[in-house]
């Protein structure tokens, strides 16, 4: 009999012991869980992301005033895609430098000598277009980066010291960087998409795009990781949705309170005659568009992903032009015109071309 009860005791204690050791167990993997996210989460890069909403609208200069290869108007149509709110700041940029140790292409080597002998021949006005195509390649290879001279508003050849580090002007972290090539953009966007988790976005090499497998691709919808947006998003991004809007802040009158540009010089019918601040701004110092987005003009010259090519009048889904060997800058900036800031302005560059003026912000294709 006292067997008997021993037995039911144990048989009792047995499911009871399993059921503390599965709890201990399960409790053992959620704080391991918690913690591996915990650690996940100290390494990640947050930054914000706006969702911008697809649509169709009409691409270039819908005003009819500016460059040539504004033109022809096309229409487009995109699928939803992210964009940053901000431009990538100083701090963001050191974030990734000191993790990395990746030298841009400004700090290449420094040989004054040579750079000064090259830009002589440049503008010396006896050099053929062809010839300058070819000086313009080799000073390129070593350090420095073209430099916007504030006092004498004008272009001052390519100042061997400039850099992120070193962009000439006076900078806090929280302002967009500067002197930054396509190529350190890049590079940028593949760390933060390695940091954040996801596949990285560019094969660094010959600068296209990547599906999740490191497959090249074009369609956008493929591509997992931080990149530069689109030409054409840009633009649907600046105009606010497409709208007709001169400017990236939703306005069609330029003012130096609400854009940072060179307004206080030009003529101009769109241009209302100002201060000119002589330097970037802190991200989001100037009133952001509808959309969200800050210094859509202004501030900062911005890269975009696609290879530059003239227009044409043919309707477009998702475009994204690889054929070329230039690449693209948008939205003016800090010591550009009231033109230059117009949302359909585009400047063509070598990729790994850079100037104190010259930075970028982030796009994500929607999943």
């Amino acid at each position: 009999m006292k067997n008997n009860k021993k037995l039911t005791t144990v048989l009792e204690i047995i499911p009871l012991l399993t059921l503390f050791i599965i709890q201990t167990l399960i409790t053992s993997q959620l704080i391991a869980q918690e913690k591996q996210l915990a650690e996940v989460a100290e390494t990640m890069v947050e930054v914000e992301m706006i969702l911008i909403e697809g649509g169709s609208f009409t691409m270039g200069d819908i005003f009819k005033e500016g460059n040539q290869n504004e033109q022809p108007l096309h229409r487009v149509t995109l699928d939803n895609f992210f964009l940053s709110a901000y431009e990538v700041t100083i701090h963001e940029f050191k974030t990734f430098i000191n993790e990395t140790g990746y030298v841009t292409s400004a700090e290449g080597i420094l040989n004054p000598d040579a750079q000064n002998t090259i830009m002589k021949r440049i503008i010396s006005g006896e050099a053929s277009r062809e010839e300058i195509r070819e000086l313009h390649e080799q000073i390129l290879q070593y350090s420095g980066a073209g430099y916007w001279d504030i006092e004498e508003r004008r272009w001052n050849g390519y100042e061997p010291h400039t850099n992120w580090k070193n962009p000439g002007i006076v900078q806090t972290e929280d302002n967009p960087v500067m002197a930054i090539s396509w190529d350190d953009a890049i590079h940028f966007c593949n760390w933060l998409s390695k940091k954040n988790g996801l596949p990285v976005s560019y094969d660094l090499e010959n600068g296209n795009l990547l599906t999740k497998d490191r497959k090249f691709t074009t369609d956008l919808s493929q591509v997992k990781g931080y990149r530069l947006p689109t030409e054409a998003e840009w633009e649907y991004a600046a105009r606010e949705y497409g709208k007709k809007v001169r400017f990236g802040n939703g306005k069609n009158v330029a003012r130096s309170s609400e854009i940072n540009f060179m307004g206080d010089e030009g003529v101009y019918p769109y241009l209302e005659l100002s201060g000119y601040a002589k330097h970037t701004m802190p991200v989001g110092s100037y009133p952001s568009n509808s959309l969200g987005l800050f210094d859509m003009s202004g501030n900062a010259w911005e890269w975009v992903s696609d290879v530059y090519s003239k227009y044409d009048s043919t309707d477009q889904k998702n475009p994204y032009i690889t054929a070329g060997t230039q690449r693209i800058l948008r939205g003016g900036r800090w010591g550009g015109n009231a033109s230059e800031i117009r949302a359909s302005h585009r400047t063509s560059w070598p990729r790994n071309d850079r100037c104190n003026n010259s930075g970028f912000r982030l796009a994500r294709s929607v999943k």
